[in-house]
């Protein structure tokens, strides 16, 4: 059951926001330090126009600042994040049931020891 309640709201919606993102590395310039911006913008607009914001530098240098910067487009899918965690956490959950039963049942198993038998005879 929790297992569907997950995964339904995934699959209603195709990319949510967190999904896909443009990252753009802008190292040092003049007396700018080096900065990374993230933004969530389409794969077309994946550029330093689009993401860097506020543009760091004036008018005259924006052309130079990022020709500097390195923009990439990346995209992750939640939904299998979300079913790798699940899997992950069934499988410590279906270990830790079973722990404690081999706890439950540990002691109809065991057998008496031999050797406390007898001593218990012999000092009666």
């Amino acid at each position: 059951a929790i297992f569907w309640c997950i995964l339904i709201p995934s699959f209603e919606t195709s990319k949510t926001f967190e999904d896909i993102r443009c990252k753009c590395v802008c190292p040092p310039y003049r007396n700018i330090t080096g900065q990374i911006y993230k933004n969530n913008v389409s794969q077309k607009d994946c550029n330093c126009l689009h993401v860097v914001d506020p543009m760091p530098v004036p008018g005259h240098d924006v052309e130079a600042y990022c020709l500097l910067c390195e923009c990439k487009y990346e995209e992750r899918s939640t939904t299998t994040i979300k079913i790798i965690i699940i899997i992950y956490l069934s499988v410590i959950g279906a270990l830790l049931l079973y722990m404690v039963f081999l706890m439950v049942v540990d002691p109809f198993i065991r057998k008496p020891d031999a050797y406390t038998q007898p001593l218990h005879n012999e000092e009666e």
